[in-house]
């Protein structure tokens, strides 16, 4: 583990040399790598993405095509500090009642039309029926339409996270035409305002997006930055194919035959370091990897038996496992040394103990029978079923009657929203912790919680975290969110883990990032 840190390390530190350079040549000279127009580039990743509306899923394959198609008002910069995008910016009124925001002019939709205040209300009423955010608008009572260019958000009471909450791109509030106002989830013209738009889907095969000849540049900036930023198309065409083994991504990239790889497992990284053909980049905090149990079925709605569950895991080696060793060990639920991380609140007695006297202790406390535990995981994501075939071992080895359900991605998406039929769920849970602490609350609470039964303490945090008035008092609050999911063990933290990315040599201008922008790279 320690030789492949360090050969890690290495591509980290290239990776960065490389941005750097990058960033020096634009600015001396906008044209100094010579961009060219024009061509394919095609990305692999390893499932159909579950939905092409960008409202509707949080999933992270389908924000890996629909962040190139939609746009929203606000997003994230590069520093993840809440940014215009589609709204020339914002104006909070002093009591924080109102958010009147001002909207770019001339900006068009992939239909021609031209995107004004009607099409705003219309995504935002829309957002409140299919978001799959559900609590992203919660604060919001009201919009207002002032003319053409301005909307009024009216809010029920001041919240002074909203805006950072509603930059998220977890399942953004994309900006769409007010005709799809009325369209069910997954069921909309597929029309935004980003530098691509959507020309076909085969699932199973690929999604194809086209460059958008009448896309509006945002002129404000030189360059794209984060989720926005002056976006530039240089391929008339990009190709999302889906290609589910792993070893099959890494043979098309090395043919040539894929430009962009989403994922590269490590053990390639390592085969291919030094390859002049191919480069690798790492995103080494890239996700939180969680054990989700079901506090509303069956055996995990006994918080014993789900503490049971908790002390029983050895998480180095579930983690260390199923990343081939691109992990930090982490019981925390922010990133260690950002602003609001608590240290081991709550994690120091019940993280990586792998006690197996005291699950089993608990689980005879809980009065368990050998009854079934159903451990939902897809075959599409590797670290989530390797996860799930290590954590089976340790809770047999406790006394716990494992029975693991493999499926495809969008089938577990569907799965787990179901109240019952499943006990356990693996997730990397990646855009969340990349947004802080709201929106990995935000996750935890709200009518269905990703362990399907809210816990009363945790729906009361988070209403407290959302409207602290200062960074000292919601730091406060969150210490006490994540001394709270010690105490109901809804979902189990396992470690943090990295990603690694690959192109090939000749893509020039591609940056990891939290998807894939094939905005602004080009091949040499």
């Amino acid at each position: 583990m320690s030789e492949y840190r360090k050969r890690t390390s290495a591509l980290r530190a290239l990776a960065m040399g490389s941005l750097v350079a990058l960033t020096a040549a634009f600015a001396t000279s906008g044209a100094a790598l010579a961009q060219t127009m024009g061509g394919t580039v095609t990305v692999v990743h390893n499932s159909n993405p579950p939905s092409l509306d960008a409202m509707a899923t949080s999933s992270g394959q389908s924000r890996n095509v629909n962040m190139n198609v939609y746009e929203t008002l606000y997003g994230f910069d590069e520093n993840i500090v809440p940014m215009p995008i589609l709204a020339e910016g914002v104006d909070i009124s002093p009591d924080g009642l109102k958010y009147t925001f001002t909207l770019r002019k001339g900006v068009k939709f992939h239909n021609g039309d031209v995107m004004k205040a009607s099409d705003v209300k219309a995504s935002m009423e829309r957002y409140r029926k299919v978001g799959a955010t559900g609590n992203l608008l919660n604060a919001v009572e009201s919009f207002e339409i002032v003319d053409d260019y301005t909307i009024i958000f009216h809010m029920k009471a001041k919240t002074p996270t909203f805006l950072e909450s509603f930059s998220s791109p977890r399942a953004p509030a994309v900006i769409i035409p007010e005709e799809d106002f009325a369209a069910e989830a997954g069921k909309t013209s597929l029309v935004g305002t980003g530098p691509y738009k959507i020309t076909e889907y085969v699932p199973d095969s690929h999604v194809t997006l086209e460059k958008f000849a009448d896309y509006t540049q945002d002129t404000r900036y030189s360059g794209p930055d984060g989720f926005g930023g002056k976006k530039t198309a240089y391929f008339d065409k990009a190709i999302f194919r889906v290609i589910v083994e792993p070893g099959a991504q890494v043979a098309a990239l090395e043919a040539g035959e894929v430009d962009i790889l989403d994922v590269m497992p490590p053990s390639a990284a390592r085969r291919l370091e030094g390859s002049k053909d191919i480069e690798v980049q790492e995103n080494k905090l890239w996700a939180f990897s969680t054990f989700i149990l079901n506090a509303n079925d069956g055996l995990t709605s006994n918080v014993k038996f789900r503490e049971a569950v908790q002390v029983a895991l050895n998480m180095e080696e579930v983690v260390g496992i199923a990343t081939e060793g691109l992990f930090t060990l982490n019981g925390g639920w922010v990133y260690p040394g950002t602003t609001y991380d608590a240290g081991d609140i709550g994690a120091a007695d019940y993280y990586n103990k792998h006690d197996v006297e005291k699950a089993k202790a608990l689980l005879k406390e809980a009065g368990y029978n050998n009854e079934p535990f159903s451990l939902l995981t897809d075959n599409s994501i590797p670290v989530h079923n390797k996860t799930a075939v290590v954590i089976a071992e340790q809770l047999k080895a406790v006394g716990i009657n494992v029975v693991i359900n493999q499926v495809d991605w969008p089938s577990a998406l569907n799965l787990r929203m179901q109240d019952t039929g499943w006990n356990g769920w693996t997730l990397s849970m990646g855009i969340e912790p990349y947004l802080g602490p709201a929106a990995i609350t935000a996750t935890l609470a709200g009518t269905r919680p990703h362990f399907v039964k809210p816990d009363p303490v945790l729906e009361e945090l988070y209403k407290e975290l959302t409207a602290g008035e200062t960074v000292e008092a919601r730091k406060a609050t969150f210490a006490k969110i994540q001394k709270q999911l010690y105490t109901y063990f809804g979902i189990i933290k396992l470690g943090d883990i990295g990603l690694l990315q690959a192109t090939r040599s000749n893509i020039e201008g591609f940056k990891t990032f939290r998807f894939p922008r094939v905005y602004d790279i080009w091949r040499q």
